[in-house]
């Protein structure tokens, strides 16, 4: 351990937020609100005995910093391989719809959107915006890397995950583009659009998402894990809870999203 981490109080806890709106919205007029956001003053309200502090942290930054065992959690994180080895994770506390296809509004018979839309089917007929060296799981990731004509996948290089593929679905230079539901709300909210686009699940995309609070594989970071669980098993059915991920879904998938959402709360 580095002189730094040893120098760490105990009681200070140090929150690592992705820039990723709306799971943590750093400006505008939804600054703070968040799901992340309301996670992290949920946990400053109920274990008053830390000093709680949030920095702005990519995943390398925050996987550095858990490897070196100092005492910081994330919020939202998914586990696998390479994370496991540094992370121990709470109960899921997000649940998040998978990524699904966003088009143009009243344009949904026309490109014969009913039901669930198969993505290789799409591909096959229209343009689809996507983003650069982004993964979007490894259902539909497989499908953009197996797809006959990838002369019909615009990518965008983009410095915004989701704002420019919108520009670009708007101004008609794709048809569809690929997004998280809440993600695609947010950005066109943001520019006043959320009436100018639908939203339509995908076939190969039908597993949600469940995030978790991360914490480093230290004795710290076990202790932490189980006061975090206490707090998330007491308040991940409030209607304050679920109404800070509901307000960002498009009104179509609420319904379907709390039935699930009464089903995510039995997971461990």
């Amino acid at each position: 351990m580095s002189l730094q981490v040893e120098a760490q109080p105990r009681d200070e806890v140090v929150w690592m937020h992705a820039d990723f709106p709306p799971l943590r919205i750093i400006d505008g007029p939804y600054a703070g609100q968040g799901i992340s956001d309301m996670i992290h003053a949920l946990m400053s309200r109920e274990l008053p005995d830390f000093r709680h502090s949030v920095i702005t942290a990519n995943l390398s930054r925050t996987l550095n910093w858990m490897e070196s065992g100092r005492n910081v959690l994330a919020v939202g994180l998914i586990p696998n391989p390479q994370r496991d080895r540094v992370m121990q994770y709470s109960v899921p506390c997000v649940l998040v719809p998978p990524v699904c296809l966003v088009v143009r509004a009243g344009e949904q018979e026309s490109l014969g959107l009913g039901g669930h839309v198969s993505l290789r089917d799409f591909i096959a007929r229209k343009r689809l915006g996507v983003a650069t060296a982004r993964s979007y799981g490894p259902e539909l990731d497989s499908v953009l890397l197996s797809s006959p004509d990838l002369s019909r996948v615009v990518v965008n290089k983009g410095s915004t995950l989701f704002e420019s593929l919108l520009e670009m679905l708007l101004l008609g230079r794709v048809d569809g583009v690929l997004a998280y539901p809440f993600e695609a709300v947010y950005g066109a909210r943001m520019k006043g659009k959320e009436d100018m686009i639908s939203i339509a699940p995908l076939r190969e995309s039908m597993v949600l998402v469940q995030g978790r609070i991360a914490a480093p594989r230290t004795a710290w970071g076990t202790a932490m894990i189980g006061r975090v669980n206490e707090v998330l098993l007491r308040h991940r059915e409030s209607l304050e809870y679920r109404q800070a991920f509901e307000r960002w879904l498009p009104p179509g998938i609420i319904q379907d999203y709390r039935v699930m959402y009464d089903d995510f709360l039995m997971s461990r």
